[in-house]
């Protein structure tokens, strides 16, 4: 029994960890156009990519906040996962509003890794962002380089 529940727990761990890892990756959240065999039928790989597109994204779109229990190096480890607006980062700590109205702080630290971003100094105000920490210090953030519609940072198209 035990077994079975650690099993399900790694596997939510490498849901999120995945998932966070292709959302930070993704410029664009709209749609895209479906790819169209000659008959007028989507493409076989088209329709294997959306499938797995929208199964992982459905999910992580609606999640905004867990307590997970992850396989690290050094045996299993609880982390944190937050979703939401970034606030901004003062003194090397992360702000974050997310969609529920909480607002998250977490240290940024040197050992702190980044998606979708090069470093802290390429956070910005605003953006949709994702956090996975553990006691209070950042493990992993994500960002988009781009704001929710897609267009690039400053509003530009």
């Amino acid at each position: 029994m035990l077994k079975r529940n650690l099993a399900v727990l790694v596997l939510v761990g490498a849901l999120f960890g995945g998932g966070a890892y292709a959302w930070a990756q993704t410029n664009d959240t709209s749609p895209s156009a479906p790819t169209t065999a000659p008959s007028g039928q989507q493409a076989p790989a088209a329709q294997g990519k959306a499938r797995r597109t929208g199964q992982a994204g459905g999910i992580l779109r609606r999640v905004v906040h867990g307590d997970l229990v992850v396989r690290g190096k050094d045996g299993f480890q609880n982390v944190t996962y937050d979703r939401g607006t970034e606030d901004g980062v003062s003194d090397n700590t992360l702000t974050i509003t997310r969609p529920d109205g909480k607002k998250v702080s977490v240290k940024l630290t040197s050992t702190t890794r980044y998606r979708g971003v090069k470093d802290a100094s390429q956070l910005q105000t605003g953006n949709q962002t994702l956090v996975l920490s553990k006691d209070g210090n950042a493990l992993m953030v994500g960002q988009r380089s781009g704001d929710n519609n897609g267009s690039a940072p400053g509003g530009q198209k």
